[in-house]
């Protein structure tokens, strides 16, 4: 399936004024941070960095509030550590944080974990996770298998 790409000023301007500057500030500190081989990707409801398929960073307008989305923050508990140790109080989730206004986030701290890796490093770790969570599924299975046989 095919991306849809639009002109960033276009994602902008079809954002609610109040939210622009929020928006533009925080994905300018994201675009400052990005390490090599990432692929920036502007869709109508999203701004995504990817490693090819890899979803990295991504943010979006949500009706009541802006969702950064960090991959890394989810796959890398140390980075979630980070974040939570930053000193800002921050409504997070699991991979995403939610906010207002950029003031109400730790910039530097977001800075750092987008800049930890590089594409082909997070695609690594990513196959990594998948491959070991497709082993631990085999296992779980063969386990039930054996306890039905008996």
């Amino acid at each position: 399936m095919a991306t849809q790409t639009i002109p960033y000023k276009r994602y902008l301007d079809g954002l609610p004024p109040e939210r622009r500057e929020a928006i533009e500030r925080v994905w300018q500190t994201v675009r400052e941070s990005m390490p090599a081989g990432y692929k920036e990707e502007i869709g109508p409801k999203f701004l995504t960095f990817k490693a090819e398929d890899e979803w990295y960073v991504s943010l979006a307008n949500q009706k009541n509030y802006i969702s950064l989305y960090l991959t890394p923050v989810y796959v890398f508990p140390e980075l979630k550590a980070k974040l939570d140790s930053s000193g800002k109080k921050i409504k997070c989730g699991k991979g995403c944080v939610n906010f207002k206004r950029a003031e109400d986030l730790p910039l530097e701290t977001i800075a750092e974990i987008v800049g930890t890796h590089d594409a082909e490093s997070y695609k690594k770790h990513m196959r990594e996770l998948r491959e070991g969570a497709r082993q631990k599924s085999r296992e779980g299975r063969k386990k039930a298998a054996s306890k039905t046989s008996r």
